[in-house]
């Protein structure tokens, strides 16, 4: 049976250091599927809890909620902790479809899953009849699986009716046409410029002619530029209101990085990792990766990748030598101290810490203002972003602060396990521009082919069927 019309009244969230969004009104209908998109910060899967009933707004209601059947999968699935991140989500998305909800909600579903999961995922949602609520980056669902965005941006939710092609090609219209008007604007201004300095030309001659008509004239010519100048001021507003429109259409800013590097680090130039007919697993006579020959220098930068469930996780934590593994073969690993270890959770960081905190507690930098001058080239700026506890910050902004750790304390290997999850775009950019330069040694792990291949690696690996194999 189809759900009642949910409807949300002016419905606000703040967070201390910022608003994510104010005096949102809408309705959900029955069978509407709808996206929310918006870069991290914003406030989706905050939205998405307040459709739960899980917390409240800052202000405003949502009604219509009793008695709705809802199935939902959250971002990050915790449940099923044997299994690898796609697998999780595989069964917790089962379990939600089983209860035959009214409403579907689903949390950046496709951020743990390779392209035949993913494939398949678009297939079931295309065979669902009911509500559908999806947070998302995912081009591929945007396109295929909603028909209804909420944008969250610059503090307030925009609806727009059709899928993410019909959105952009909207924006790109809307900013076609301001950068018409801006483009006229200037034209005008320009016009006007010269039509005033004409007039002040003619005023200097005339001015030379001393004759009685003199002061006739220069009443004439004064009101002529008190036209011109209020036209110009006028122009300067109009132009002001289109810049400030297209600027927020633009590229996100660079992050800058400054890579704090010891002579130790510097000189080192042997043989980091190397692993010989190697095997890794959790039992002894039952590896779930076999055949790996794996070597890396200081300097080198290596991608692996796999579909769920390959091993690549069990790999990682070969590297790290984690409680539990069972290896085979012969492995020369650094110390576990020596291991930077970042992943898509974002576990290296103190949720109970700040920003500012979080870095004086790497004993790097001599004065308070070094760090903020460090913080300041990965865009925490403002006060508020700075003395921000670590537990309400964004995906995006603890990528950030999990990259300004690593570029203030750069370990002799970097693992990185699927950190181009749960993140947006602008965010995915702000990761690149730093692996680009970061000056040692990494493991990127990912099956996302796109990012793999924006990085400069010295090598890719891959895992299938269990057996770890280079690609050339």
């Amino acid at each position: 049976m189809a759900h009642k019309p949910i409807s949300i009244v002016n419905l606000s969230f703040e967070l201390p250091h910022k608003v994510c969004f104010s005096g949102f009104n809408t309705q959900i209908l029955p069978g509407d599927r709808i996206a929310i998109i918006g870069r991290n910060g914003t406030g989706k899967s905050s939205l998405v809890k307040m459709l739960l009933g899980e917390m409240d707004g800052t202000s405003g209601s949502i009604k219509g909620l009793e008695g709705v059947n809802i199935g939902y999968v959250p971002q990050t699935v915790l449940e099923h902790d044997n299994l690898s991140g796609g697998e999780r989500f595989n069964k917790s998305f089962s379990e939600a479809l089983a209860c035959n909800p009214d409403v579907l909600i689903l949390d950046e579903p496709t951020n743990h899953l390779d392209q035949n999961v993913k494939h398949s995922l678009l297939r079931k949602l295309d065979n669902y009849n009911g509500t559908l609520i999806i947070v998302s980056h995912d081009l591929d669902v945007l396109t295929h699986s909603v028909d209804k965005l909420w944008h969250i941006k610059d503090g307030k939710i925009t609806v727009f009716s059709g899928n993410y092609d019909d959105y952009m090609s909207e924006q790109g219209i809307q900013l076609e046409a301001r950068q018409h008007t801006l483009n006229e604007l200037k034209k005008q201004k320009k016009q006007i410029k010269i039509e005033k300095q004409k007039e002040q030309q003619r005023l200097d001659k005339k001015r030379t002619i001393k004759d009685n008509n003199k002061m006739a004239f220069d009443g004439k010519a004064d009101k002529n530029q008190l036209k011109s100048g209020a036209k110009i001021a006028r122009l300067r507003e109009q132009l002001e209101d289109v810049q400030n429109s297209m600027s927020k259409n633009r590229l996100p800013e660079n992050l800058q990085p400054n890579f704090v590097l010891d002579s130790a680090y510097v000189s080192l130039s042997s043989t980091l990792v190397s692993v010989s007919l190697g095997a890794c697993g959790y039992a002894i006579g039952s590896p779930v990766v076999s055949n790996i020959y794996f070597a890396m220098d200081a300097k080198d930068k290596v991608a692996i990748n796999g579909s769920n469930g390959s091993g690549k996780t069990t790999f990682v934590r070969a590297l790290m030598q984690m409680p539990g593994i069972v290896y085979d073969g012969d492995w020369q690993l650094p110390k576990r101290s020596d291991i930077g270890y970042v992943d898509q959770h974002y576990a290296n960081l103190d949720l109970n810490s700040t920003v500012f905190q979080t870095i004086k507690d790497l004993d790097v930098f001599v004065t308070d203002q070094d760090i903020r001058k460090h913080l300041n080239s990965f865009l925490f700026r403002k006060n508020e972003e700075v003395f921000a506890k670590v537990g309400v910050l964004s995906g995006g902004e603890k990528a950030r602060l999990s990259l300004a750790k690593i570029a203030a304390k750069p370990p002799k290997l970097l693992i990185l396990d699927e950190i181009s999850n749960n993140i947006d775009l602008d965010t995915k950019t702000y990761i690149l521009n730093v692996l680009r330069q970061y000056p040692g040694a990494f493991v990127l792990i990912s099956h996302e082919k796109a990012f793999i291949n924006s990085l400069p690696l010295t090598a890719q690996y891959m895992i299938r069927n269990g057996v770890f194999m280079n690609q050339k």
